[in-house]
């Protein structure tokens, strides 16, 4: 039922949290000491040599680079801090029948949606339990009844 999570590059994690991500020294021209500021962890970064003309950055994470419009790049993705790692932009994505992303649950169970249809039925299932494998098979009965798919993430 629940899917490994897969990163879009879209880059929007790392333009608000990564604002709490500050360079505090530069050791070499790849090497950063740095904190975090949502746990108050101290990380070296190590910037990838393809990157390292790119950084610093000056959008959210100083790490941040774009590959292309829309399509972003940790550029210090292998000695990434743990709030990096562990960050998840959404517990739940959720798809009409043609395949388009029309939803996704963030945080504790608030859903990021303009389809009115979709928020109608979500609102049905409160209070979302999002941790409740139980409540998670109901949700995703009701999805499918209305014409969606949900992927649910770990």
């Amino acid at each position: 039922m629940e899917n490994l999570f897969r990163c879009r590059d879209c880059g929007r994690c790392c333009t608000s949290i990564g604002r709490t991500i500050s360079i505090e020294r530069r050791v070499t021209g790849r090497h950063y000491d740095c904190r975090e500021g949502v746990h108050g962890e101290r990380f070296r970064a190590v910037v990838e040599e393809d990157w390292r003309e790119s950084v610093p950055g000056n959008e959210g994470c100083p790490f941040l680079v774009w590959r292309s419009p829309g399509v972003s790049a940790c550029a210090c993705y292998s000695s990434r801090p743990r709030v990096c790692r562990e960050f998840r932009c959404a517990r739940l994505r959720i798809y009409d029948g043609d395949g388009r992303e029309r939803g996704r649950l963030v945080g504790r169970g608030s859903l990021l949606t303009d389809d009115e249809r979709l928020a109608a039925c979500w609102s049905t299932l409160a209070p979302v339990q999002i941790d409740d494998p139980d409540w998670r098979r109901v949700a995703s009965r009701s999805l499918e009844r209305e014409g969606y798919r949900g992927e649910w993430y770990e």
